[in-house]
């Protein structure tokens, strides 16, 4: 029998849509995985001259599923270029601080951001080696109390077998919530209490006529979305006259960890240069202290160019 604790996932970028990579692996610290294939069925229209349903053949193969982790300063680099499509990198002593931003065009013909090959080890057997997933949605959640949790959902792609790694982790600890401060319009906002930060890269599986039965290509069904949530304790209406005057304002949030170089620490700085409210609801639920939840998006700006930026200061070099 198999233990969840005795397994591992891998992630590694590939050079080219459709070729496995397993070499410079980043073994992810797991908290689930839900990565899985479907198979369709086909079934015949032919009529048989009888009351039981007609054969049935195979049908189209896709891959998807999420992944979660405890957001770890190294790790998240993976699940931010996966889903951003790109990174640059700049020296700060010993330590390196990655700039991620949403991509402008497509990362090939095939694939619209760099596809992944993933390792699972379920504890029984061989491995199981997922391949050509892309990165459809990165989700990064914090709540008073709680770890940063980062999630990314995937979508492909092909499948093998192979004998497992070893699962090698890097030294790093992740983000706690008491390392978190968040500004609105250039004003702190230390009572917000949740909040989730999601990228959408809103893609499709596209099959063809291709003497296959995985997709042929991964591409684009709509714009890329950034969206927030959260809630906050009530306690004053800045937000609340943002939202009904849709004032668009930066919002960031920053993320301050461990020491991981001198003068450096581990960091995560996620930057929304225009952050327009789309709902935003005080209401009376009891006798405790009053709440306040919200939904709102990301828009794009034009001068920074960009809707989401994030940075990451840790020890890896780069992102390959």
């Amino acid at each position: 029998m198999g233990y969840g604790q005795s397994g591992h996932l891998a992630v590694c970028f590939q050079s080219s849509f459709g070729t496995t990579k397993t070499n410079s692996q980043f073994f992810i610290p797991l908290v689930s995985e839900s990565i899985a294939e479907t198979i369709e069925t086909l079934v015949e229209n032919n009529m048989y001259s009888r009351l039981a349903e007609s054969p049935v053949h195979e049908g189209a193969h896709e891959i998807g599923g999420e992944i979660r982790t405890e957001a770890h300063p190294i790790y998240l680099g993976t699940f931010l270029k996966a889903a951003l499509g790109q990174s640059s990198v700049t020296a700060q002593g010993s330590a390196f601080r990655h700039e991620f931003l949403p991509v402008s065009q497509d990362w090939d013909n095939y694939a619209a951001v760099p596809p992944l090959s993933v390792e699972i080890h379920r504890d029984t057997g061989s491995a199981f080696l997922y391949y050509d997933l892309l990165a459809n949605a990165l989700s990064l959640e914090i709540s008073h109390g709680q770890l940063l949790s980062a999630s990314m959902e995937v979508i492909g792609g092909q499948f093998q077998q192979k004998a497992p790694g070893t699962a090698v982790f890097k030294p790093g600890r992740p983000w706690a919530w008491d390392v978190a401060s968040i500004s609105h319009g250039g004003t702190a906002q230390p009572d917000i209490r949740s909040l989730l930060v999601r990228f959408e890269n809103q893609l499709a599986a596209q099959h063809t006529i291709s003497g296959r039965k995985t997709p042929h290509r991964i591409k684009r069904s709509g714009p890329q979305k950034v969206t927030l949530e959260g809630s906050f304790l009530f306690e004053n209406q800045q937000l609340f006259q943002d939202f009904m005057q849709q004032t668009e304002n930066r919002f960031l949030l920053t993320l301050n960890g461990e020491a991981v170089s001198s003068g450096y620490n581990a960091q995560l700085v996620i930057d929304l240069p225009r952050l327009r409210f789309q709902e935003l609801t005080p209401q009376l639920t009891g006798t405790g202290a009053l709440e306040a939840g919200f939904t709102a998006t990301g828009v794009f700006d034009t001068t920074s160019g960009y809707a989401l930026r994030v940075t990451l200061v840790n020890t890896q070099p780069a992102y390959l």
